[in-house]
């Protein structure tokens, strides 16, 4: 059965729709026009990780410009937790196949393809058309495992330009890690906040991107202070290079302690917490420093006054990942320094509920990571 006569209306990564056609009708007519074989595919078909559920979908031939990955792993990120609770947005077509970061290796390629070849090992991009510089909306209007079919899949289809190859030392597991999340902490600490050697960094707890945060800023040679409520987690932080670690629960004036450790102020906050921190990572940072606006797990109001941020000259940075040029200037870092991203835990696909359950309720260490082996 193909994909049109199953009844799906999964978006090609790529599509380009004419402005007559709604963008449910074009994603179906994308996807007839192919002759295909069913692979399998994790679907979400309402809100609610309890709607997750393996089917059958159509794989179609590449295009000219186009490329089949097999894809062996995916990285679950909170977005992806929020998209399939329903809390992230209301506006999802359902039967969605979720997940944003996937790796894999290239087993078909189009005729007029240039970036890859067979064989190669990829990685999904987040924003599939952000390409270079500072994103236009329609740019940023697409991105994988929402407006576009996610990698929670055995095979997908892309377009050459949504992909970038991984580092070589690095498993399909690892590369997952890195789309989401690496990119974040990269943009943050490298395009935004420009560290380098001798730079003094703050990084709030220890989940993807703080970790990911602080394995890049200890290879660029800067100092690194992880604040955490786990003295098990700060131990592992320690393990992973940090340079100083604050227990924020014994020390809730730990802005200042940052400040005092660094000796002048930190040049870049890693800022996750959001309202219930941002006064402290204030405090934390030297005159004309960098508070990277990442998350917001305790709470979405900025809960502070101007007046401060006038006084230090504060830099602040709302962060959205970035583009792919970003991306692959990351990849070859973690290339040229062998790092390894710290896995929390994997999972079989078709456990991706327990996953997102594992992600929501443990504070992971690190990433939680899904695999395609052993689907059924």
């Amino acid at each position: 059965m193909g994909l049109c006569e199953a009844g799906q209306h999964l978006m090609h990564p790529n599509a380009q729709w004419p402005a007559s056609r709604g963008l449910r009708e074009h994603a179906i007519l994308q996807l007839c026009i192919f002759e295909d074989k069913p692979v399998q595919a994790l679907y979400l078909r309402s809100f609610g990780s309890d709607n997750l559920s393996l089917a059958e979908h159509a794989l179609a031939e590449p295009s000219e410009h186009e490329v089949v990955v097999r894809l062996e792993a995916a990285s679950v990120n909170p977005r992806d937790s929020q998209i399939i609770a329903g809390h992230f947005t209301p506006n999802v077509e359902f039967p969605l196949i979720p997940l944003s970061d996937g790796a894999g290796i290239v087993t078909s390629v189009g005729s007029a393809v240039s970036r890859f070849k067979v064989g190669d090992r990829v990685t999904s991009l987040f924003f599939p058309h952000w390409h270079i510089g500072e994103a236009t909306s329609g740019e940023r209007a697409i991105s994988t495992g929402l407006e576009a079919p996610g990698v929670a899949r055995e095979v997908a289809v892309f377009h050459e330009q949504s992909l970038s190859a991984f580092p070589k030392h690095l498993s399909a597991a690892e590369a997952a890690c890195y789309p989401c999340a690496g990119l974040t902490a990269w943009s943050a600490l490298f395009d935004k906040s420009h560290i380098g050697e001798g730079s003094w960094v703050l990084v709030q707890g220890t989940g993807g991107v703080a970790t990911m945060g602080l394995q890049l800023a200890k290879a660029a040679g800067a100092k690194v202070i992880v604040i955490s409520s786990s003295s098990d987690k700060l131990n592992q932080a320690a393990a992973l290079g940090a340079d100083h670690l604050i227990n924020y629960v014994d020390t809730p004036d730990w802005g200042q302690r940052a400040f005092e450790l660094s000796g002048h102020g930190v040049d870049a906050v890693l800022e996750i917490g959001g309202t219930a921190t941002l006064e402290n990572s204030l405090n934390a940072i030297r005159h004309g420093g960098h508070i990277n606006i990442i998350g917001y797990m305790a709470g979405i109001d900025m809960g502070i006054t101007v007046f401060p941020l006038i006084i230090k000259n504060a830099n602040f940075h709302g962060i959205g990942t970035g583009n792919r040029e970003s991306y692959e200037r990351l990849l070859d870092f973690v290339g040229a320094h062998e790092i390894h991203p710290v896995i929390h835990q994997r999972f079989p696909l078709a456990q991706l509920q327990q996953a997102l359950h594992t992600l929501d309720t443990e504070s992971p260490f690190g990433k939680v990571v899904v695999e395609m082996d052993g689907m059924e």
